[in-house]
């Protein structure tokens, strides 16, 4: 077979191979359409009632949505829907409310998780105190109650609270009982009112679609919206920056902690004993010198310390007695037996020393 009859069978069974691959495939799969829930995006991913603003607007009302309350923003009949956490309303806020809920606003409010007498300012104003947790209501209208002790925060549950005995005559509105304690009620304030609510999850953007959320959320707010605008207080939705580094600052965290460490542990060889105090320096020129002529001395280069000294005497001698310095070139002994004759009793003694005396003498005259 040629090579081009070789390719030609090649590329024939590549496609024929092909074609029962794809023929299989279509038999077997068909392409189907699936929904699939994808994370939320843009103001509904931090904004927990963004599903309740948007059917509020379509419903034709005002509506406007913050992270925090601005009581100046409120107007005589507006609604307040109040989804952050009512204990962190201060005193100057919450007697504002109060204020503002006489003149005919209304408010709807949740109440706080966690545990018993941390209920904040807002709940002893209006009277109530949290009591425990109940089961939502059933379809037959019954409740389980659950202990306190044990619950967790948990859409299937509800916050409860209760009053005094004396002030069930006030409220217009009360679901629950006496043993476990109501999760609804409702009360008129002035010229307004305020709704509280165990818990308000079903306002939130994942359950408001459910179709018992979405009942009771109308049932609870269609009294309320009249006319005026709603205003929704939604929590940040952002845990604190340290939660954050921990839950996903974790990978960067570690390996910086471990590299720290380490460098830290590469360092610590390098320390030792606290070193003494350095000396304070001196001029002691007199130790150097004394110091350096017994390193040349110990040398054996004797000759190197006697030469300055030397070259400084004669040049002393040439400035202060030009003529005697004109007679260097004379043996030392020589000069000696003029000078100072060692036995000028002996006849040959004598006449060296007379004879060196003379001739030192006759060159000192010349020079001079």
């Amino acid at each position: 077979m040629t090579p081009m009859g070789r390719n030609v069978a090649i590329s024939a069974i590549m496609t024929l191979l092909a074609v029962v691959a794809g023929a299989w495939w279509m038999a077997n799969y068909e392409r189907v359409e699936v929904d699939r829930e994808v994370p939320l995006r843009g103001e509904a991913a931090y904004n927990s009632l963004y599903a309740l603003k948007r059917a509020l607007i379509v419903s034709g009302h005002e509506v406007s949505s913050r992270t925090s309350l601005d009581i100046g923003e409120l107007g005589d009949h507006d609604t307040l829907i109040l989804g952050s956490d009512v204990r962190t309303l201060s005193d100057a806020q919450v007697q504002d409310l109060l204020d503002w809920m006489g003149n005919g606003g209304s408010l709807l409010f949740a109440l706080p998780s966690g545990m018993k007498g941390r209920d904040g300012e807002l709940l002893a104003a209006l009277g109530i105190e949290r009591s425990g947790y109940v089961h939502r209501v059933d379809t037959m209208g019954k409740a389980a109650a659950q202990d306190d002790g044990k619950r967790k925060r948990n859409p299937n549950y509800f916050a409860t609270f209760t009053f005094s005995e004396d002030a069930r005559a006030d409220f217009d509105l009360l679901i629950g009982d006496t043993e476990d304690g109501y999760f609804i009620g409702r009360q008129s304030w002035g010229e307004g009112s305020w709704t509280v609510v165990g818990d308000l999850e079903f306002l939130d953007n994942q359950h408001l679609s459910r179709g018992i959320h979405a009942d009771l959320t109308w049932q609870l707010l269609a009294p309320l919206l009249q006319g005026g605008r709603a205003h929704l207080i939604h929590a940040s939705g952002l845990p604190p920056l340290r939660v954050l580094l921990v839950r996903h600052g974790w990978p960067v965290l570690v390996p910086a902690l471990l590299a720290l460490l380490a460098w830290l542990w590469w360092r610590s060889v390098r320390l030792g004993p606290v070193l003494p105090m350095a000396a304070a320096q001196r001029r002691a020129l007199r130790e150097h010198v004394d110091a350096a002529g017994e390193f040349i001395f110990r040398q054996r280069r004797a000759s190197a310390l006697y030469a300055p000294l030397r070259r400084a005497f004669d040049e002393r001698l040439r400035r202060e007695d030009p003529a005697v310095a004109k007679l260097r070139g004379r043996p030392v002994a020589f000069v000696r037996q003029a000078l100072l004759p060692a036995d000028l009793n002996r006849p040959e003694g004598f006449l060296q020393a007379v004879k060196a005396l003379s001739e030192l003498g006759l060159q000192g005259s010349r020079t001079s």
